[in-house]
């Protein structure tokens, strides 16, 4: 540093601890700067670190001498855009720092700075740049510090919308670069941020395009990463806590019963199934929660803030039609277009045959294209439409000649696409789908399963009878194209409204049982005398009424076995040589005997039913306003009644293959949201062992050798540190004469071993 720059860096130090004192020498500074200026702007190509200097100085003075600097921020900014081309660079930085100097301090304001900054953002000069982006985002942070400064907003969005629009590919990249930043950093967070962002994908530069469309991906791969991480601290807490949890979560949704036979009942082998299963269904119910608090989530907020999302999907389509795009620029308009209609349920019918032919097992990121084709699928999407797009994936993804990774990428689209929109299935083509459940590879049979998953939830009667399981609800049906479902009451509210009942029933009964106990104490005394003298008559009684029992049984089995032969519509009894019934007609009545039985406990659980509605009376919500808590113990019997169902299913099965498909259900069913994309990694083949090619190899060979510890002589002496070993120092030591004649004697009469002689083994001792 000169001897001028360090008596101005004193004199500034001096200037803002004695304005008055130094006033004058600030005023010979500034009229130094003046003539420096004049000679400046003749021949501003040469480099003046004297005029760089004076500029700095007056930008720290400037604000403890407003008066005397009050036109120097427009002298440098006239500088800067008259010859920002032609500058010196280390000068041309010197005056920008000044103005960033000058806008933090608030000498001007950001309707200045910020024009100039994007005119210089064209300037072949990498540092200004980045020092600029840099001054430009801290800027808007500071501003938004402390609240949210509307005004400030309004004047940055309003010029960044202009530069977006601008042709220069430059000014157009930086503005939408510090969009996106202040988006990520949670200052600018609003639709106005967003649709500036849209507005970008309608550049003529394929630049602006990919750096929008990658903006939007980025938001989805956050909140995947970041839902990730809950998962994973799901995973990691301490066993100990999470088996004291789940004891404790009696109110959330796991009833006591079920604690008791997991932790309690049965042999030690039996007790950790049933565990590990209970474990498994709470964890499957609790990330079922987490979707659902979380489905509209603020990660998701840049999509959904889109004013007009129908005009974006048919403006990517439109440039895909078109073309002249990079097969990476191509994927990523797919990708966003296929987002966009999954998330605001589009109706755009010319896409999918457009995707449609994209869709073979050669086609490159093949994953990518059937992941975006399934979230571009929704419920409102007409299932025929569809149709040849489901009919293509089957067939050139999923026959019997087709690789095993290829076939398990098939059947995961066809369940992510069902998932979306289940009526563009068919029972043939499920029930066909289903038997690659039997495949030998584990990825097809593992995908066939779930599939089948899928739809043992949505609609049990398509699957085959074997496929369905246990304890499925057969009433389960899929709805017809555009049925909705009309809700005139809060979800859940009639669980409420029975467990209040239940309530109220046992006080009632506990109430009742403490009035007898009283009354049964008084007449304890009296009864015992009583009893004596009743043992003997109630034997002589029991006696004559099971004889009676047998009778009546005798006679209603009778009559039933009458009523079933007198049935006019049943066929005539089918009776062998010797007399009795045959097998079939056993069969028959036995058949009939169990719809009886089931028809009359049918008529049994409606009348209860019906009883029970009677005491319920009214919905409870128009008789009080539900509270909070109410809410709570809502959703604790929801999840409750949805656990009883899942361990119903998976307890009566010894494998772990019914508890493992129930837990993907849930977890399908809570992915099933259009608000939430297919993962293209999800559809992958998993646990496929293929052959290494060479590079491979030749990487695990020089992984193995970095932690090998031995190695060739020669290496390990080069490497080595240190002093020498006692072998080393045993050659090189000096002996005596004798010793030294002695050695080469004996190495002179050895004698000489010729040919090949077994190992350990001296043959010249033997001579």
């Amino acid at each position: 540093m000169s001897k001028a720059a360090m008596d101005l860096l004193t004199l500034r130090d001096r200037c803002k601890r004695d304005p008055e004192g130094y006033g004058e020498e600030a005023a010979m500074q500034t009229r130094r700067y003046e003539a420096l200026r004049a000679l400046f702007a003749m021949k501003p190509s040469r480099e003046h670190a004297e005029f760089g200097e004076l500029v700095s100085f007056i930008s720290h003075v400037s604000g403890v001498y407003p008066e005397l600097t009050r036109g120097f921020a427009e002298g440098v900014v006239d500088l800067l855009e008259r010859h920002a081309g032609g500058l010196d660079a280390s000068t041309r930085r010197a005056l920008v720092s000044a103005l960033i100097l000058m806008r933090n301090k608030g000498s001007i304001g950001v309707e200045v700075t910020l024009p100039l900054f994007f005119k210089l953002f064209r300037v072949k000069d990498k540092s200004l740049r980045v020092m600029m982006f840099k001054h430009i985002v801290s800027d808007a942070k500071a501003a938004n510090k402390k609240r949210t400064n509307d005004k400030y907003n309004r004047t940055v969005q309003s010029f960044l919308y202009a530069a977006i629009k601008d042709e220069n590919e430059t000014t157009a990249k930086k503005a939408l670069a510090v969009l996106t930043d202040m988006y990520r950093r949670n200052i600018w967070t609003d639709a106005k941020s967003v649709n500036l962002v849209v507005e970008a994908c309608k550049h003529p530069s394929q630049k602006i395009l990919v750096a929008a469309l990658k903006f939007f991906e980025g938001q989805d791969e956050a909140a995947e990463a970041a839902a990730a991480e809950g998962d994973e601290s799901d995973s990691e807490s301490d066993p100990a806590a999470r088996e004291n949890d789940i004891k404790c979560r009696t109110s959330g949704g796991v009833s006591k019963t079920d604690v008791f036979k997991a932790y309690k009942t049965g042999v030690a082998s039996s007790k950790k199934k049933k565990q590990k299963k209970l474990k498994r269904t709470i964890k499957s119910m609790q990330r079922k929660e987490r979707n659902a608090e979380n489905a509209v989530d603020a990660r998701f907020a840049a999509l959904q803030l889109i004013n007009d999302p129908q005009a974006l999907a048919e403006l990517l389509f439109h440039k895909l039609q078109i073309g002249h795009m990079s097969y990476d620029t191509k994927m990523l308009c797919i990708m966003m277009m296929c987002r966009i209609i999954g998330m605001h349920q589009l109706i755009m019918l010319n896409v999918y045959p457009f995707l449609q032919r994209y869709i073979q097992p050669s086609q490159l990121e093949v994953t990518r294209l059937l992941a975006a084709a399934a979230t571009a699928c929704h419920e409102l999407v007409p299932p025929d439409a569809l149709e040849p797009l489901l009919r293509q994936l089957v067939n050139q993804f999923i026959h019997d000649r087709a690789r095993p990774e290829v076939a398990a990428v098939g059947l995961n689209a066809v369940r992510e696409i069902c998932a979306r929109c289940p009526l563009v299935m068919n029972e043939d083509l499920l029930q066909d789908l289903a038997q690659y459940k039997k495949a030998k590879d584990k990825p097809v049979s593992n995908a066939a399963r779930g599939l089948i998953a899928l739809f043992r939830e949505l609609a049990p009667g398509l699957l085959e009878k074997k496929d369905r399981g246990k304890g499925v609800d057969m009433s389960r049906t899929l709805k017809a194209y555009g049925e909705t479902e009309v809700v005139d009451r809060i979800e859940g509210v009639d669980l409420l409204q029975r467990d209040l009942l239940k309530r109220k029933r046992e006080e009632e009964e506990e109430a009742y049982s403490e009035d007898d106990d009283e009354e049964n104490d008084e007449e304890d005394e009296e009864e015992e005398e009583e009893e004596e003298e009743e043992e003997e008559e109630e034997e002589e009684e029991e006696e004559e009424e099971e004889e009676e029992e047998e009778e009546d049984e005798f006679e209603t089995g009778k009559r039933e076995r009458e009523d079933i032969e007198i049935d006019p519509d049943a066929p005539p009894p089918k009776i062998r040589k010797n007399g009795k019934l045959s097998l079939s007609e056993l069969k028959r009545r036995h058949k009939a005997l169990v719809q009886k039985r089931k028809e009359e406990e049918e008529e049994e659980a409606r009348a209860e039913r019906e009883e029970e509605e009677e005491e319920l009376g009214g919905p409870i919500e128009q008789e009080r306003i539900l509270t909070s808590e109410d809410f709570k113990r809502i959703k604790a019997l929801q999840t409750e009644k949805q656990l009883d169902a899942a361990l119903k299913r998976a307890g009566a099965n010894k494998s772990a293959t019914v508890a493992s498909d129930n837990i993907r259900l849930m977890m399908r069913r809570a992915d099933r949201a259009t608000d939430r994309r297919v993962n293209p990694d999800a559809l992958a083949a998993t646990g496929i062992k293929r052959a290494h090619d060479k590079a491979a190899r030749l990487a695990t060979v020089l992984a193995g050798r970095e932690d090998n510890e031995y190695g060739s002589s020669t290496v390990r002496k080069q490497k080595k540190t240190g002093g020498s070993s006692n072998a080393e120092k045993s050659k090189r030591k000096n002996l005596p004469l004798a010793a030294r004649i002695h050695a080469a004697t004996r190495r002179r009469n050895a004698p000489k071993i010729n040919g090949k002689q077994q190992r350990g083994r001296k043959v010249w001792k033997n001579k």
